[in-house]
Order: C-alpha cells, then structure tokens, then sequence
C-alpha cells in the first residue's frame, strides 16, 4: 500500500530522529532532524506545515516541512527526507508538490523556495517538476560530512513574476547572472552594465572590532536600530554583533557555529558604511568559525553590489519579485564569499543551474586566479 501523508505530531520526534539519521548518519547539521525541542517548536507552530508519509503499520518513511513568514509573505520548504528503502516510489515527488501546492493555495505567501543538494540531481529534479525555477547556488553552503555546495529553486504565485520593479543599472560583473535571470524567468528591462573599480577601495583604518556572541541582546539592539525596510533577510535572526569600538558601525550576522554558515543581515547607520571595513570583518568571522559569508542585496542596490564585488564577494543566486515594494515586487541577489577552497569534483547538477554556475566560476577565477601579474 502506498504511504499516507499526514501532519506530525509531538509523539513522532523519536522516530522522525530515527529517519533523518537513517538518511544522513549523524552528518546532518540542522536543529530540524537533530534538536527535539526545535522539532517541538516547529510541529506546533501555526507558521509550519510539517507533513509525514506513514506506512500502513504507522512507521515513517518520509518528511518535509514547510515554513511561512507572513510579515514578508514567502515560504521556504526544507527537510525532505525519504527512507531509502522506500526511494523510487515517488513520494519525494508528492510531497513536494503537495506541500507547494498548500503553501501557494492559502493567499499568505507569493512564493516560495528551496535549496537542494547536489550529491546528485534526483533532489533537484523533483522541485524542477513540481514548478519550480533554478534560480542558483551556493558553493560550500554547509558543512556536514564535507563543505556541501547546494542550489536554489522558487515557485511563485501566479502573476506576481509579471509585476517586478526594472531596474536600470547594475556592476558589470553581475551582467552574466542577469542574463542567467532573463533566460529563466525574464526582465522586466535589460539593465545598462556599467564597469566596476577594478581594485576595491582603500580599507579605512579602524580601531578595531568588537564580536558580541549575546543571541538576546543582540535581538533586542537590532530591533532598536534596524528600520524594518533595512532589515530584511527571511527565516534568519541575527545572534552576533560585529562593531567598531570607536562606534562607527555594526553589523548583524547570523553564525551557525556547528557547519560554519554564516549570514550578513543589517549593518548600521548603513551597508555602505562597512564596506572600507568588509576584509577586517570577514577576517573575524572566519576566525570565530565562519566557511561561507552571504548576503541578500536588492539587485537595483548599485552602490552596494559593487562594495561587495570589491571585497570578494560573487553573485551566486538571484530570487526574482522576492519582496514586495508598494504594487510591484523587488529582485534580490545572494552575494557570497566562501573561506574554503572550492572543490566542484564530484557534484551533480542539472542543466538548468548550469548559467548560474559557469558565472560563478568565471568570476572566482577572475577574482582569485588573475595570474596576469605573475609575468610581468
């Protein structure tokens, strides 16, 4: 008999334990499969759906969950795991379509996305079918057995990839993930490329950095410094600081200690302020245990983007009408920096990532393997 899905519940943390580890051993790093008491959380939170497959005996052979933020009104499905004795059945491909499906259906959210490995395309090919695009990737994102690049899927609401704001201009460098962008789901305008500095500007001398590793306090001073519509990163609250000990910025970061993910989410007075001190800041985070660096920068962000081109960071993903701004909706890049050396041997990725990939690696060689100078 095929299995059904159904809602979890609290009594089903003990075996849902059992089927992540069956899945990944004991590599897998997020609280989702690992911490009951986040499981708990979860399962009675009025903003997740988390769903299981139950043989007819009541063992569980599948899971996916999926997450709402009605303040930003996106989705993110994450956690598909499926016994592997029972692969093959099709019923990866249900719940992914089932749980989209639902999450689209219910008007909270405009769209909403995932990421998927790249141990091979299977994962991939499932959200693929289900209506969702390849947006990008992210090379090292975490850290399990070994630093795991991943890939970026949304599905959107209908009409709403229809109604995005142009943009007019953006750095040269980020001219190959726009196109990558048109090609999958269009532009509103081809924005004008205009060339970047080729050397980023002079680092700023500072007195030095602060980290404040105080998850509550740093809450709470974010949320009395940060505007709403300057603190925008989904699913993600900081819970370190970064700042200057003269008080000349802050900076807001969310740092997984146990895979080394580590996230930019608000600067003050303002990102441009951090950029003369982007190197010092990386720096710091890599010694508190940070692999892999992003941020999520509005693509008409001009300035920015070309801050962070300066200081290492790439463009590895593009979200489409991510947020809305006033009737149409903004585009959005993830920039990231990985510490690690990248090691691409063995990744199985589809076709349709393949535009977002090859940018990236020409970008990285540009930036870091530029050998011009060696002869000269």
């Amino acid at each position: 008999m095929t299995p059904v899905f159904d809602r979890a519940r609290v009594d089903d943390i003990d075996e849902l334990l059992r089927l992540y580890r069956r899945v990944y051993g004991a590599a897998y790093a997020l609280p989702l499969g690992t911490e009951p008491a986040v499981m708990a959380r979860e399962i009675t939170s009025d903003l997740t759906t988390w769903m299981v497959a139950r043989e007819p005996g009541g063992g569980l052979v599948a899971s996916i969950v999926g997450n709402v933020d009605p303040a930003d009104r996106l989705g993110k499905m994450q956690g598909l795991v499926v016994d592997p004795a029972c692969r093959g059945a099709g019923i990866a491909q249900q719940a992914v379509g089932s749980m989209s499906d639902e999450m689209l259906a219910d008007g909270r959210i405009d769209s909403v996305y995932a990421t998927a490995r790249t141990t091979s395309t299977s994962p991939q090919r499932i959200c693929l079918r289900s209506g969702f695009r390849a947006l990008g990737f992210f090379p090292n994102l975490r850290k399990a057995a070994k630093h795991e690049t991943m890939v970026l899927l949304a599905r959107h609401r209908d009409g709403v990839l229809e109604r995005r704001h142009p943009v007019d201009r953006v750095p040269a460098g980020l001219g190959p993930i726009v196109a990558a962008l048109d090609t999958a789901v269009g532009m509103p305008v081809r924005p004008e490329l205009v060339p970047e500095q080729e050397t980023p500007s002079e680092q700023a001398r500072s007195s030095g950095v602060e980290l404040i590793n105080a998850p509550e306090f740093v809450l709470r001073r974010f949320a009395e410094v940060m505007e709403p519509d300057r603190a925008f990163y989904p699913f993600h609250k900081p819970n370190m600081l970064l700042a200057a000990t003269d008080g000349s910025y802050e900076v807001y970061t969310h740092l997984s200690i146990s895979d080394g993910y580590c996230t930019l989410i608000g600067a003050a007075p303002d990102p441009m302020a951090v950029g003369p001190h982007m190197d010092q800041l990386i720096g710091q985070l890599g010694n508190f245990g940070a692999f892999y660096v992003e941020t999520l920068v509005p693509l008409h962000a001009f300035d920015e983007l070309s801050s962070l081109l300066a200081h290492g960071f790439l463009p590895a993903a593009v979200y489409p009408a991510m947020r809305r701004d006033g009737e149409l909706f903004r585009d959005y890049v993830v920039m990231a920096r990985t510490m690690q050396p990248l090691d691409f041997r063995g990744l199985a990725i589809d076709a349709a990532f393949r535009p977002f990939v090859e940018q990236y690696i020409d970008l990285w060689k540009q930036k870091y393997l530029n050998t011009i100078g060696v002869y000269r």
